[in-house]
């Protein structure tokens, strides 16, 4: 009987057995919640607008970004004027009254912008923000507004190429001018005065236009 009893006396307790991995234990958990923190912190980061390329109303801005596509990675320089923000009962390229939902009210942007006809711009954000830094993004499906608010409906110009998808533009459709303007239409609550409209291709970089200098 005293055999098995002294045998169990020095046989290494658990945590004696287990100490090195006890003591890794911390400094794994703590490694572990870095490493999470950290990608979900560098996600936000680089999803969010934090590069702006700021101007007034009424002034010419020189907006430079990079895209890629599959033909690699390429520079989008395009010139953005702010024109007029004003009430708008209509949606964009429409005769049509808008249907608002209640409380709220409908705010047409005007922007002119300058670029070379062959550079993929129809895939863009806009939205305006009031003095608290509330955005407002424009949606086409009010008013059913041309998908894109920053390109001419009718001359949208090429797309980006996408592998075998190809890109660029249908050689029946008539290029993109130089110069143009459009108007869309952005619904907010009927108490927002804007002060800002922002306009971007690819986050983190942004255009930030002042309504007011």
């Amino acid at each position: 009987m005293m055999a098995p009893l002294r045998h169990a006396l020095h046989r290494p307790g658990w945590g004696r057995a287990n100490r090195w991995g006890l003591l890794a234990l911390p400094l794994a958990t703590i490694a572990a919640l870095a490493a999470s923190s950290d990608r979900v912190q560098l996600y936000f980061w680089e999803k969010g607008l934090r590069h702006p390329t700021s101007g007034v109303a009424a002034q010419w801005v020189n907006f430079r970004d990079q895209y890629s596509d599959s033909n690699g990675d390429h520079q989008r320089l395009v010139r953005v004027r702010l024109d007029a923000v004003r009430p708008a009962t209509t949606p964009w390229l429409s005769t049509s009254p808008l249907q608002l939902p209640p409380g709220s009210k409908a705010v047409a942007v005007t922007l002119s912008l300058q670029a070379d006809s062959k550079l993929p711009l129809s895939v863009c954000s806009l939205a305006i923000r009031d003095a608290d830094g509330n955005r407002y993004d424009y949606l086409s499906s009010f008013g059913e507004q041309p998908t894109s608010p920053c390109v001419p409906p009718d001359t949208r110009g090429p797309d980006a190429a996408m592998g075998e998808f190809g890109g660029g533009s249908d050689p029946d459709d008539p290029p993109r001018p130089a110069q143009w303007t459009v108007s869309p239409v952005i619904v907010v609550p009927a108490g927002v005065t804007p002060t800002e409209v922002d306009l971007w291709w690819e986050m983190p970089d942004y255009v930030s236009l002042a309504i007011s200098g």
